[in-house]
């Protein structure tokens, strides 16, 4: 293992850990447009946030949520909103030491409530 590996990790797993600001990021806002797109807005918070953890290879808990069919899936049955909605003390149970922002959870939920469509 390379030396500058280690540092390098420690730096990423304390800035992972920092909740993010939404008015920070481009389109984030605390309420979200009338049609959620899979593809523009929930896959690229799945893809930033999850893969890393739930793909085909490193499917902690058995969980792949890699693609379309697995995504709208965890996003119909609630178990997606679940898992990344804030709780009483503040916290998430996912992702893995931090949290989504706001407006990336309300994006999720209205996409699920909009019928977890593949658009």
């Amino acid at each position: 293992m390379s030396v500058g590996f280690l540092p390098a990790f420690l730096v990423w797993l304390a800035f992972s850990c920092i909740k993010k600001d939404d008015a920070a990021v481009p389109g984030c806002t605390a309420t979200p447009p009338s049609t959620i797109s899979y593809q523009k807005d929930v896959y690229p918070i799945i893809q930033q946030n999850c893969l890393s953890c739930h793909d085909a290879t490193n499917h902690f808990g058995g969980i792949v949520i890699e693609n379309y069919d697995q995504i709208a899936l965890s996003g119909r049955s609630g178990e997606l909103y679940n898992s990344i909605m804030i709780s009483s003390n503040g916290k998430a149970y996912m992702p893995k030491g931090g949290r989504l922002m706001d407006c990336e959870i309300a994006l999720i939920k209205a996409w699920a409530d909009q019928g977890a469509k593949n658009n």
